[in-house]
């Protein structure tokens, strides 16, 4: 299934394509899948090319809405950038999706998002930060602009959506 990623985020570079593939290589079989997608690929030659922050980290995983329940474990990922446009293109190999855990959002104030995964709220600092770590966000505020504004319009100011994981990272 074809999943969209945007290359800017509030008029801000997202370094998604990078960020993904820096998850994806700290392991050696998609290491293999990198170097073999880069020859079938004109993405980029090598990964020392990309302008990434060297202080951002890795993008691991996604949040998706998923109201008809498709995203499920060994559906096939399909890494794509401007899905349904004429320059759309694939920026991976495919990957299975791994595994998926629900993920519940709510606006509390001064900017505070409350998070649970699994129905577990994350109440620890390094808990919050590490999930918008691993879901591409560099900082608490990059994430909040982004995801405030799915919050604020659903009917009870609680977003609920799919983690959609490609590595074996679980919460």
């Amino acid at each position: 299934m074809i999943l969209g990623f945007s290359t800017q985020i509030n008029g801000k570079p997202s370094f998604f394509i990078e960020k993904i593939w820096k998850g994806l290589l700290k392991d050696k079989f998609n290491l293999i899948a990198y170097n073999r997608f880069r020859t079938e690929s004109s993405i980029c030659n090598t990964i020392d090319e990309w302008d990434i922050p060297k202080t951002s980290y890795p993008k691991i995983h996604t949040v998706r809405e998923d109201p008809k329940g498709r995203w499920k474990k060994g559906n096939n990922i399909d890494f794509f950038i401007n899905v349904r446009k004429k320059d759309m293109f694939r920026f991976a190999p495919v990957l299975p999706v791994v595994s998926t855990q629900s993920v519940a959002m709510s606006y509390l104030y001064n900017d505070i998002i409350e998070i649970s995964i699994n129905g577990r709220q994350l109440h620890d600092w390094k808990e919050i930060l590490q999930f918008i770590h691993n879901d591409g966000f560099d900082n608490l505020k990059d994430f909040f602009d982004y995801f405030y504004p799915l919050i604020a319009v659903t009917k009870d100011n609680w977003y609920e959506a799919k983690i959609i994981h490609w590595t074996d990272f679980k919460y």
